[in-house]
């Protein structure tokens, strides 16, 4: 009798990590097939790695050597606007103006500061463990991720931003005009780089070892200095149907129709990421 109850009880274990074994491989693809990127409504990179949120609220880990994607939690994330990394954590500012910590690991969250504080933001990078926001009114705000206090950065000029870049030293803004600028990142204030006007075809844009990296309506892809402002073109004007466009490691990597590809900042080669 006790041998057979047992034998019953190993079974039901069995079957129950076989379940919950199937379970995980749904969420785990074995390789990238087209178009798998095509619900994503934010992304952000955090060690390497790719993180994404579809249009259903689920949080995607990608590796961008493979391609491989495994979701992290639950689909808790429908309503985030924005997503961005920290030093060693994840976090969103959603549709009812709320910010939160997410644990890369397990997708676990819990909300940093007040409730609703950064309802109108309209952009916003984070540099180590500092966010950097713009709200509607062109206000500049800091926030300490750690604790979620904030304070205002400078007056209020940055009404018509379209674009923010961080590289860890400096802020950099490409506004509506197309005019680009450096933001000090300690208060606020701001000086043009290049010729006004230069970046106003721009669609997306990224920093990478120094360099801010833009692809404009045609689909071509410039390099600009930041110091200087001087830009030159990267490569064939191949880049027109680009949604999104980001860095990790010592490549550009974009989002175009839902396809996810690794590019060459020198030579603006590129190739699906995962063939």
């Amino acid at each position: 009798m006790i041998l057979n109850r047992m034998t019953t009880a190993l079974r039901t274990l069995c079957w129950l990590l076989f379940i919950a074994a199937i379970g995980c491989l749904q969420q785990v693809n074995a390789n990238p097939t087209p178009g798998e990127w095509s619900n994503t409504i934010a992304l952000t990179t955090l060690n390497g790695r790719l993180y994404s949120i579809e249009t259903g609220g689920a949080l995607y880990q990608t590796d961008l050597d493979t391609g491989k994607w495994i979701q992290i939690g639950k689909s808790d994330f429908a309503n985030t606007r924005f997503l961005f990394a920290g030093s060693q954590n994840l976090y969103t500012i959603e549709t009812d103006g709320n910010l939160y910590r997410i644990n890369p690991a397990n997708g676990a969250w819990n909300r940093v500061g007040a409730g609703g504080e950064w309802r109108k933001t309209i952009a916003a990078v984070a540099s180590g463990d500092r966010l950097y926001s713009l709200e509607q009114s062109g206000t500049l705000f800091v926030t300490n991720l750690a604790t979620g206090k904030w304070i205002q950065l400078g007056k209020p000029d940055f009404m018509n931003t379209a674009f923010m870049f961080a590289d860890g030293q400096s802020l950099y803004t490409i506004e509506k005009d197309g005019s680009l600028y450096r933001v000090s990142p300690a208060d606020g204030s701001w000086r043009g780089v290049g010729q006004a006007g230069e970046w106003r075809d721009t669609i997306v844009g990224a920093i990478l070892n120094g360099r801010i990296y833009t692809v404009e309506r045609g689909g071509t892809l410039y390099e600009t200095n930041p110091a200087t402002g001087a830009w030159k073109q990267i490569g064939k004007p191949e880049f027109a149907k680009t949604d999104y466009m980001f860095a990790a490691g010592d490549s550009l990597y974009t989002i175009e129709s839902g396809n996810l590809y690794r590019v060459n900042p020198v030579t603006g080669t590129w190739g699906a990421v995962g063939t």
